[in-house]
Order: structure tokens, then sequence, then C-alpha cells
């Protein structure tokens, strides 16, 4: 396993609450979504170049890729439906689900 040296304390502080989490049992997935699969991209013909779908996404305001949260309880089948969203970015995901995560956790 590659050793692992953090140079972002915050984002670290956040990993310790999902490793501690799953150790525990809960499960914390981050699903990435191709858009262009989708149909709120398409690909221009002359191009090549990805462009918006003119009728669900016409500003191009939906990313080419987004990443979507699940998290299970332990021995829960179905994920916490408060604790899913969808984001731009991994790191936005994280920033996001960490205080919450950590509030459901305790509070359940």
């Amino acid at each position: 396993m590659m050793e692992f040296s953090w140079t972002n304390r915050p984002l670290e502080v956040r990993f310790d609450l999902f490793h501690n989490l799953v150790k525990k049992g809960w499960k914390i997935e981050l699903e990435s979504i191709d858009q262009m699969e989708n149909g709120t991209w398409g690909t221009d013909k002359e191009t090549g170049l990805p462009i918006p779908d003119q009728n669900i996404n016409r500003f191009g305001d939906i990313s080419l890729v987004t990443w979507t949260t699940y998290v299970y309880s332990p021995k829960s089948e179905d994920w916490i439906e408060e604790l899913n969203a969808s984001f731009d970015s991994p790191l936005e995901a994280y920033e996001w689900l960490a205080p919450r995560l950590e509030r459901y956790a305790n509070e359940n």
C-alpha cells in the first residue's frame, strides 16, 4: 500500500472522521457521473468539443462530471437521504459531507 502524507490538514481531519466511521460499519461512497452519458452535454459535430444540451443545460452550468454521495449506516441497505447530494468535485463533496455525517452519526 502507498504511504500517504497529508498536506491539507482540514481534509485530513475529514478523512479521520470517515476512517473512524467506516471502522464502525458505516459505508461511504462517492460516485462519479458522466454528464455526457446522461445527456446534459453533447458533442459538437464540427469541433468535437462538448456543448451543453439546450433543453436541460442551456447555460452549461452542470459540470461534465458530477459527484454524488451515498452513506449507509451500519446494518442498513438503504442510503441516508439527507446525506445524499451532488457536487462538481470530490473535495466539495467531502467538505459538505463531513460535518453533516458527524452530526448525523452522533445523533443516531
